[in-house]
């Protein structure tokens, strides 16, 4: 008996040394990937302000929030979410259920957007977890962008529109790591989550700004419009 409760002993510390040491390796892993990750967005946030807000999520992440100095920008967030390697179970569950790390932007910008448009990828989880009643939204062509994702507009007509020009390079630079972008005319008014990686965040940010350009400029069309008329 005293033979079984010492190998019974055993086993149970072995598995929290196995288990510490998971904790331990993962936490430092996820810290890694906050400094590389912080390295790569530091640089850019240099452009829109020198004062900027953050909040730690442990070793799950972190979040920023700033607010430009000029442009049609009003408050921006960006949030680093990582997968919890702490748990050894847990990770390549994630990994087969397609999760991923992942780069969160919200934008605020001064005038509020007229339509809804929602791109997300075929195969992310995502599509899934959109809030909004995509049953009532009208698909859109998207162009080359189609293979990759799929694309759903309260007014089609509009977000072709916006479509268009900058804004779809920008989304096919970005259609390896993309899983959704959207436009609400509830806020925030632009998102776009990305799985993580540090090469495309340039790339990120460019698609930010000539979201938020076309958008204020299609704002400003009506008023312009109505002057003309007047």
């Amino acid at each position: 008996m005293a033979e079984y409760a010492g190998w019974e002993l055993t086993v149970i510390i072995g598995l929290m040394v196995i288990l510490i040491a998971s904790y331990a390796i993962g936490s430092i892993a996820n810290r890694r990937i906050q400094r590389s990750f912080w390295r790569a967005l530091r640089e850019e946030l240099r452009r829109y302000s020198r004062r900027v807000s953050f909040k730690s999520f442990g070793s799950s992440g972190f979040k920023v929030g700033f607010r430009p100095r000029s442009g049609p920008l009003r408050k921006v967030e960006v949030s680093l979410v990582l997968l919890a390697r702490e748990m050894p179970l847990y990770l390549p569950i994630a990994y087969a259920l397609g999760r991923r790390d992942r780069v969160i932007i919200k934008a605020n910008l001064a005038g509020r957007p007229d339509f809804y448009l929602e791109i997300f990828g075929r195969k992310t989880p995502l599509s899934k977890e959109i809030k909004l009643k995509l049953e009532k939204f009208k698909p859109l062509d998207i162009g080359p962008l189609s293979r990759h994702m799929s694309a759903k507009a309260s007014k089609p007509g509009r977000a072709a529109k916006f479509l268009s020009g900058p804004v779809l390079e920008r989304l096919v630079s970005l259609r390896e790591c993309l899983e959704r972008f959207s436009v609400s005319r509830s806020e925030p008014h632009i998102m776009i989550v990305c799985r993580r990686d540090e090469r495309a965040v340039s790339a990120m940010f460019e698609l930010l700004d000539e979201a938020a350009r076309a958008l204020s400029e299609q704002e400003a069309e009506p008023t312009r419009g109505r002057r003309r008329r007047r």
